[in-house]
């Protein structure tokens, strides 16, 4: 297709949307923080993401360089800035951990009258989303106060055909250290969060 009105690009919404994803995409990348002093406004937003999405997105890297993104909804945090997964039924992530313990584990609040609120405002009053950078341990038994924590946060579908089927045997866990984290950042509506 030959354009005849380079002028007409500018002005179409599919470019706008590209200038402003990649934008975005790099101020995100500008930003890699050190937790520090953060971890409890990121537990925060880690929960958030949470309560909205029920799992979080964890990202590794097989021994070829390829990223896998796996949903995991089964995380719990403490406050040392660690937390603990249950190690189901991920088949690549295993894997993937034989040779690079590195992980970015992801938090996006989506809940849709947070965002209704954010955009009639013009700005976030908390962050929309966070990644956590750190690494994993080897897999090990859980210990009972785990396998509580995990049973009160899934007893409300006890009652239900599929609760045995997904989590009477969830028994593993990996430990997660996080090291360094980067908050979302939309041009003008997360100025002065972090």
């Amino acid at each position: 297709m030959q354009i005849t009105r380079p002028d007409l690009i500018v002005l179409t919404p599919l470019f706008v949307l590209f200038v402003l994803k990649f934008s975005f995409k790099y101020r995100e990348m500008e930003i890699m923080i050190e937790i520090g002093n953060n971890w409890g406004k990121i537990i925060e937003i880690l929960h958030k993401g949470k309560k909205s999405n029920r799992f979080f997105s964890i990202a590794t890297v097989d021994d070829q360089g390829n990223p896998h993104v796996t949903p995991i909804g089964h995380v719990f945090f403490r406050d040392d800035s660690t937390g603990y997964y249950f190690d189901a039924f991920s088949k690549a992530m295993p894997k993937n951990f034989e040779t690079n313990k590195r992980i970015c584990l992801m938090a996006v609040n989506s809940s849709t009258l947070y965002w209704l609120k954010s955009l009639f405002l013009g700005s976030f009053q908390t962050s929309p989303a966070v990644r956590v950078f750190g690494e994993v341990s080897e897999p090990r038994e859980a210990t009972e106060e785990e396998i509580s924590r995990l049973k009160e946060s899934i007893k409300i579908t006890s009652r239900l055909k599929g609760h045995e089927l997904l989590w009477s045997d969830l028994t593993r866990v990996r430990d997660m250290k996080f090291t360094s984290f980067s908050p979302a950042t939309y041009p003008e509506m997360c100025e002065g969060l972090w």
